[in-house]
């Protein structure tokens, strides 16, 4: 009778332990699913001309409305940015981001030398890479 009854015991920690554990599998796929993926910026056509539209792919962007700006090489900021628009850009569903196509015009004020386009986020920070592009 003793013998059940420590069998029963250990049983029931047992089931206890593996239920328990499986709340915490469950929960451990949303939290790869809440990560924030940072930006990925491409320039695809540089070096480029002052006054041509300058090609900018942007990858895993966590929304259609980012704001990017144009830093020099330094990372002095020209005071030039550019935006994205929902209307260029495509939701992939699996990750719930965003892949934009965007066209920037680059400025004949900016002079010949090498830059960068890096993106902000909704707080104001600079986020992701730094997608490098030489004007010629």
């Amino acid at each position: 009778m003793e013998k059940n009854m420590i069998f029963w015991v250990i049983g029931i920690i047992v089931l206890a332990a593996v239920l328990f554990n499986l709340g915490g599998l469950a929960s451990t796929g949303n939290v790869a699913k809440n990560t924030k993926m940072d930006p990925v910026v491409t320039i695809t056509n540089s070096p480029v001309r002052q006054g041509v539209q300058m090609q900018v792919s942007v990858r895993d962007a966590e929304t259609t409305s980012h704001e990017f700006k144009v830093f020099t090489r330094d990372g002095e900021y020209t005071g030039k940015r550019f935006f994205a628009r929902a209307s260029r850009c495509g939701n992939r569903k699996a990750s719930g981001t965003y892949d934009c196509d965007l066209e920037y015009t680059i400025s004949t004020a900016m002079s010949p030398g090498t830059y960068y386009v890096q993106a902000k986020d909704r707080k104001g920070n600079m986020v992701g890479n730094k997608a490098l592009f030489t004007i010629v």
